[in-house]
């Protein structure tokens, strides 16, 4: 880790929004039951509605049920209106988050790259205090067609970094996925909704796994 962030010139750290900044399983499970519900699926069980937390919604959703793409499409909006209207403020704290944050803050720029739409991201991190922390806050549009690499690079673009002077830190495979195409280093985390051990980390390029936020500030402030 020493090595990426000081030889390397690292100036810009990403971070991943669901399973890795907060716990937003709450709002997302519960909205995701109640949409399906409402368009006439069969709602799955609370386990299975938590996997939606991180990946894509409607590539989570075409996994679990055998529909067409514009079927797929309309409960992806029926999700993102429903969860604007309240879901999205359903999340919860990571214990050493904000002082993991208030720690980098300063040391480097600090971003958002996140599937979740641009706005609700915006007024989730300000519910929870923590907008003032970041540099750039970046999310899916809100036809929800943007992929994550697209999501990384406006947040590099925004901040003003090239790949290799940026972190990326998430909590499951996509992050992975997006950091390597995109030649950015990686640390993944196992307290969220993906990575559940150090094994599955170790799938991926990565320079370090994180258990909580505080071992985060270990890996990069020290």
């Amino acid at each position: 880790m020493e090595r990426c962030l000081n030889s390397l010139g690292c100036k810009l750290i990403i971070f991943d929004l669901d399973g890795t900044l907060l716990d937003t399983g709450r709002g997302i499970s519960k909205c995701i039951a109640s949409t399906l519900g409402k368009m006439g699926f069969k709602v799955p069980d609370e386990e299975t509605c938590k996997t939606f937390v991180g990946p894509p919604l409607k590539k989570r959703f075409l996994e679990l049920f055998d529909a067409d793409e514009n079927t797929a499409d309309a409960v992806m909006k029926a999700f993102r209106e429903e969860y604007g209207k309240g879901d999205v403020f359903l999340a919860d704290r990571y214990a050493g988050m904000e002082e993991c944050l208030a720690a980098l803050h300063g040391l480097y720029s600090l971003a958002v790259a996140t599937y979740k739409r641009e706005d609700h991201a915006v007024q989730l991190l300000k519910k929870f205090g923590m907008v003032h922390f970041f540099d750039a806050i970046c999310g899916s549009d809100a036809a929800a067609t943007m992929t994550k690499n697209q999501i990384v690079e406006k947040a590099m673009n925004l901040v003003g970094v090239a790949p290799a002077e940026s972190l990326l830190i998430g909590d499951s495979a996509s992050d992975a996925e997006s950091a390597a195409q995109l030649g950015i280093p990686f640390i993944g985390v196992t307290y969220g909704y993906g990575f559940k051990t150090d094994a599955d980390i170790a799938k991926f390029p990565h320079i370090a796994c994180a258990q909580n936020p505080l071992q985060l500030v270990d890996f990069i402030a020290r």
